[in-house]
């Protein structure tokens, strides 16, 4: 199995997984909501944690992981962390969130920056 192919099943997976939470937490009985909440909540909690655990910023500030090469001199905020901070508290949105990827200057691509 490729990687590409695996990792569409993985995503497959999971984003079915994702719909199934909704739709009981939306549709299901008290006790099926309960039933979720207590045993899926806290696995939601592990990956949110595991997700910044591996975004944490350097002793500048930046994340290690989103500023990479020359990218790491550039300002800006962690995208992981925007993206999960603005799913997490903009109600009623049903796509997930995108945040573009930072370009630098062209002065900054040339070389021709005075940092």
């Amino acid at each position: 199995m490729t990687n590409g192919v695996l990792e569409k099943m993985l995503r497959d997976e999971l984003h079915g997984d994702l719909a199934q939470l909704i739709r009981i937490m939306a549709e299901g009985d008290d006790e099926s909501v309960l039933s979720v909440a207590r045993q899926d909540v806290p696995r939601l909690v592990r990956v949110l944690r595991a997700l910044t655990e591996q975004h944490k910023p350097d002793a500048n500030g930046r994340c290690t992981e989103c500023r990479r090469g020359w990218l790491r001199w550039l300002p800006g905020a962690c995208r992981m962390l925007l993206v999960v901070r603005l799913a997490w508290t903009v109600d009623g949105l049903e796509e997930p969130v995108v945040v573009p990827k930072v370009r630098g200057c062209s002065a900054v691509r040339r070389g021709r920056s005075r940092w």
